[in-house]
C-alpha cells in the first residue's frame, strides 16, 4: 500500500484531474438526487452529467496509462500480463476515485441542502440512500472507464512503450465505433422526443442534449481536421498557419476535449434557455391567475354585494375592482370570470402587458354597458288611449311593468291612468326605484282597476327616461316586438295583442300579459381560443347559473383569472336579472398596486378574507408546476461545464510537454520564437472558432428538437402552455464563453517561454 501511495503521489499531476472529475460528477449527481428526494423533482436530470463523465473519464485513463508507460514496460518485461497487470495499474485510480467519491458525496449533500432551501419550500434531506448508491456507482463506473482508457496503451508494442515521447496515433476501430454510436444516440434521442409524451421523457431523451452536443462537437473536430489537412497540402500561406494546421492534422486526439466542451456548452445553453423561459412562463401564469397586483378574496359576498362593497369603498373607481370567478366544470365555457370592466384600466393597467392576455385591455370597454331591455332607474313614461270614443263609464287601466333586478328578485312598477271618453291619449309618469344596478324587463301586464269598464284600450307608449339631464334620450321599451304570453282555455291568445299602435288589452275581466318576442339580450364576452359550443350558439352562464345568449367579441390565448380556458364578461351587465350567485363562485376584489393601505386592511378584515400578492401567487405556481426542476437542470449544466473545463485544461496541460519539444526542435532549425508563438495562437483561434460555431449549431438544434420534451415543468390544467425554442441571449453567451475558454486555456498552454523551450532540452531528454 505504501508503494502504491508513493506512486500516486509521484503521479499526482496526472491523478488530480481524475480526482476533480470524480468530485464534480459525484457532487452533481448527489445534489440532483437530494433535491429530488426533498422536492419531488426528477432524479433523471443527472443523465447529461453522467454521459459527459462517461466520455471524460476514459480520456483520463489514457493519460494515466501514458504517464506510466515506462512502468508498464518494466512490468511486462517481468512477466506481468493480463489481469495482474490491470490490477497493478488500477490500484492508484481506485484510491483516487474513492477519495473523490467521498468528497463529492459531502459536497453534493451540502449542495442539495442549499438548493432545496433556496428553490423550494420543502425540508432538505440530510441523508439519502440514493446519494450513497449514486456515489458508489460513479466510483465503479469511473474505475471501469479508467481501465477501458488504459486498454489501448497496454496493447502498445513494447518498443513504443519505452520511447520517451508518444507517437501521434490514429483513432482506432473502437474509438470510431463509439463516435458513430454517439451520432446514432443523438438521432435516436431526437426521434424519441417526437414520439414519447412530452411530460414523460425517458432517459434517452434526457441524455439527448449531451449526445447531440457530442455529435456536433465531433463534426466540428472532423471539419477542423479536414481543413487542417487541406492547409497542410496546399502550397503557400503563412508559416504559422502551416504549423498550426499540421499539429491539428497529426494529432488524433486534438479535439477530444473540444467535443466534451461543446457538449457541456450545449447542455448549459439549453438549461439557461429553459430556466429563462420557465421563469417567464411562471411570471405570466402568476399574473394571469392573480389578475391584478393584489387580490383579496371575499367568500362571504355575492355578486351584488361585492359590487356594492367596491363602489362604497372606492366611489371614484381608482383602486378596487370587483371580480367573480366561477370555475365551472365539464366544458371550457362553463369556466368564466366576471369583472367590473369600467374599472379595468384603472386597476389592472399594464399588469398583463407581457402576457397572452395583453390584448384584453383594448376590448373590455365593449363589454360594459346596458343590454337591450335593461332598466337602470329613471322615470317610466306610459301612454294609454282608447280604441274608440265611449258614451259613459270609466276606463281606468292598470299597467304593471315586471322587472328582475341584479340580485334576481322580481320588481313591479304599477302605473294607473284614466282614459278620457273620447279615447284620446293620456300620459302618466312613474319613477322606477331599486334598479340602480339594472333590472331586466320581463313582462307587461295590462289590467283594469276594480269597478271600471271592461272596454278595450291600447298601450301606445312605454318609454324609459334615464336619470340625468332632462334632454337625455328616452328608451322605447316597446321596440323589438311583443307577443301574448299564452293561449286561453279555448286555444285563443290569452294575452295582450300587438297592434300597430302598441299593445291591445281586449275586452276581458282578467289581466292580459305580453312578453318580448325577441330573444334574451345577447351578452358580449371575450373568449379563449379553446372555448367552443358544439351543441349550438354561444351561451354564457351568468353568476347565478342561468344560460344567456352570448356574443364573442374577440378571442385570446388567455384571459385574466381563467387563464387559457374560459370566458370574460362584464359583472354589472351579467348580474342584471340573474338568480342568486352560485355557491361555486369565488368572489374577490382586485386591488391596484399602489392602493391606499387602509382600503386593503378594510377588505382583509372581512370574514374569511385572504390577501394575496403577485409574489405569493408566483410561489404557488412554482410549487404546483415544479418549476424548480428547470433550476436543477441548470445546476446540472453548471457541473457539466466544470467537467468540460477540467477535461480541456487536462488535455492542454498534457500536450504542453510535446508542444515545448516541438518548439525546441523548430528553434534548432532556426525558426524565430515569434513565429512559433503565432502558430500556437493560430491553433487556439482555429479551435475557438470551431467551438463557437459548434456551440451555436448544437444549442439551436437542441432547443428546437429537445427542449420542449424535457418536462422542465408540469403545466397545470387551464394554464397557458410553456413555449420553448431557441433564445438568442443564452445561445450567444454560451458560444462566447466557450470561445473564451478555448482561447484562454489553449492559448496559455501554447505559450513557450525561451527558458522552457530551449533546444538543449532535447539533448537532456535523450541522455535520461
Amino acid at each position: 500500500m505504501k508503494r502504491t501511495l508513493r506512486g500516486a503521489w509521484s503521479r499526482r499531476s496526472t491523478l488530480l484531474p481524475l480526482l476533480l472529475l470524480t468530485v464534480v460528477v459525484t457532487a452533481g449527481c448527489v445534489s440532483v438526487l437530494g433535491v429530488a428526494a426533498a422536492a419531488g423533482t426528477s432524479a433523471a436530470l443527472a443523465v447529461p452529467l453522467l454521459v459527459l463523465g462517461a466520455v471524460a473519464v476514459p480520456t483520463t485513463g489514457r493519460e494515466l496509462a501514458a504517464a506510466r508507460r515506462g512502468e508498464v514496460a518494466i512490468a511486462r518485461l517481468r512477466g506481468l500480463e493480463g489481469r495482474s497487470l490491470h490490477v497493478l495499474l488500477a490500484l492508484e485510480p481506485l484510491l483516487v476515485l474513492l477519495l473523490g467519491g467521498l468528497a463529492g458525496w459531502l459536497l453534493g449533500t451540502l449542495g442539495a441542502r442549499v438548493a432545496t432551501t433556496a428553490w423550494t419550500d420543502a425540508d432538505p434531506a440530510t441523508y439519502t440512500l440514493g446519494g450513497v448508491v449514486a456515489t458508489l456507482a460513479v466510483v465503479v463506473a469511473g474505475l471501469v472507464g479508467v481501465v477501458a482508457g488504459m486498454a489501448g496503451a497496454l496493447r502498445e508494442p513494447l518498443a513504443d512503450q519505452v520511447t520517451p515521447a508518444a507517437r501521434p496515433r490514429r483513432r482506432g476501430l473502437v474509438a470510431t465505433f463509439l463516435d458513430v454510436l454517439v451520432v446514432v444516440g443523438a438521432v435516436v434521442a431526437a426521434y424519441r422526443a417526437s414520439t414519447v409524451p412530452a411530460d414523460e421523457p425517458d432517459w434517452v431523451v434526457l441524455a439527448g442534449p449531451a449526445l447531440l452536443g457530442l455529435a456536433v462537437g465531433q463534426a466540428a473536430v472532423l471539419v477542423v481536421r479536414l481543413g487542417a489537412r487541406a492547409v497542410v497540402a496546399r502550397a503557400g500561406g503563412s508559416l504559422a498557419g502551416y504549423l498550426a494546421a499540421r499539429r491539428i492534422a497529426r494529432s488524433a486526439d486534438a479535439g477530444d476535449a473540444l467535443r466534451v466542451l461543446v457538449a457541456a456548452a450545449v447542455v448549459a445553453a439549453l438549461a439557461a434557455t429553459g430556466a429563462a423561459q420557465v421563469g417567464d412562463w411562471t411570471d405570466e401564469t402568476a399574473r394571469l391567475r392573480a389578475g391584478a397586483p393584489v387580490v383579496v378574496t371575499q367568500p362571504e359576498q355575492d355578486a351584488d354585494g361585492l359590487l356594492g362593497l367596491t363602489r362604497d369603498l372606492d366611489p371614484d373607481g381608482r383602486w378596487l375592482m370587483a371580480a367573480v370567478v366561477v370555475p365551472g366544470g365539464g366544458s371550457v365555457p362553463a369556466r368564466r370570470v366576471f369583472l367590473d370592466t369600467e374599472r379595468y384600466d384603472a386597476v389592472v393597467g399594464d399588469f398583463l402587458a407581457d402576457t397572452p392576455a395583453a390584448g384584453v385591455a383594448g376590448h373590455v370597454a365593449e363589454l360594459a354597458g346596458t343590454s337591450a331591455g335593461v332598466v337602470t332607474g329613471g322615470t317610466l313614461v306610459v301612454t294609454l288611449r282608447g280604441v274608440s270614443p265611449r258614451t259613459d263609464g270609466l276606463l281606468r287601466p292598470l299597467v304593471t311593468l315586471e322587472l328582475r333586478d341584479a340580485s334576481g328578485e322580481e320588481r313591479f312598477v304599477p302605473v294607473f291612468a284614466e282614459v278620457p271618453r273620447d279615447g284620446s291619449p293620456v300620459t302618466v309618469e312613474r319613477p322606477v326605484t331599486d334598479c340602480a344596478d339594472g333590472c331586466l324587463v320581463e313582462r307587461v301586464v295590462l289590467d283594469r282597476t276594480p269597478g271600471t269598464s271592461p272596454l278595450p284600450y291600447v298601450l301606445s307608449g312605454l318609454r324609459l327616461r334615464p336619470p340625468g339631464p332632462a334632454d337625455a334620450p328616452e328608451v322605447d321599451l316597446l321596440d323589438g316586438g311583443w307577443e301574448p304570453e299564452g293561449p286561453d282555455r279555448f286555444g285563443r291568445p290569452g294575452g295582450a295583442l300587438p297592434v300597430d299602435l302598441g299593445l291591445l288589452a281586449r275586452t276581458a275581466d282578467r289581466p292580459q300579459v305580453a312578453v318580448r318576442t325577441v330573444e334574451a339580450p345577447s351578452t358580449p364576452v371575450l373568449a379563449t381560443d379553446t372555448a367552443v359550443w358544439p351543441d349550438g350558439p354561444p351561451l354564457l352562464d351568468s353568476v347565478g347559473g342561468d344560460d344567456r345568449p352570448a356574443g364573442v367579441l374577440e378571442r385570446f390565448p388567455a384571459l385574466p383569472l381563467v387563464e387559457a380556458d374560459g370566458l370574460l364578461a362584464d359583472l354589472p351587465r351579467a348580474a342584471v336579472g340573474s338568480p342568486p350567485t352560485v355557491p361555486a363562485a369565488e368572489p374577490m376584489v382586485l386591488v391596484r398596486a399602489d392602493a391606499p393601505g387602509d382600503l386593503v386592511e378594510t377588505l382583509a378584515d372581512a370574514e374569511g378574507a385572504e390577501v394575496r400578492t403577485l409574489a405569493q401567487v408566483e410561489e404557488d405556481v412554482a410549487a404546483e408546476s415544479g418549476s424548480a426542476q428547470a433550476l436543477v437542470y441548470a445546476l446540472v449544466a453548471g457541473f457539466a461545464l466544470l467537467v468540460a473545463v477540467l477535461v480541456l485544461v487536462t488535455a492542454v496541460a498534457r500536450q504542453r510537454a510535446g508542444w515545448l519539444r516541438d518548439v525546441a526542435a523548430l528553434r534548432v532549425v532556426g525558426l524565430a520564437p515569434a513565429r512559433l508563438r503565432a502558430a500556437g495562437l493560430a491553433e487556439a483561434a482555429w479551435l475557438a472558432a470551431a467551438a463557437l460555431v459548434a456551440t451555436v449549431v448544437g444549442a439551436a438544434l437542441a432547443a428546437r428538437l429537445l427542449l420542449a420534451h424535457l418536462a422542465l415543468v408540469d403545466v397545470p390544467e387551464h394554464a397557458v402552455p410553456l413555449t420553448t425554442g431557441p433564445a438568442l441571449a443564452p445561445l450567444v453567451v454560451a458560444a462566447l464563453v466557450v470561445a473564451a475558454v478555448v482561447l484562454g486555456v489553449t492559448g496559455r498552454g501554447r505559450t513557450a517561454p525561451a527558458a522552457e523551450s530551449r533546444p538543449a532540452i532535447l539533448r537532456e531528454e535523450a541522455t535520461r
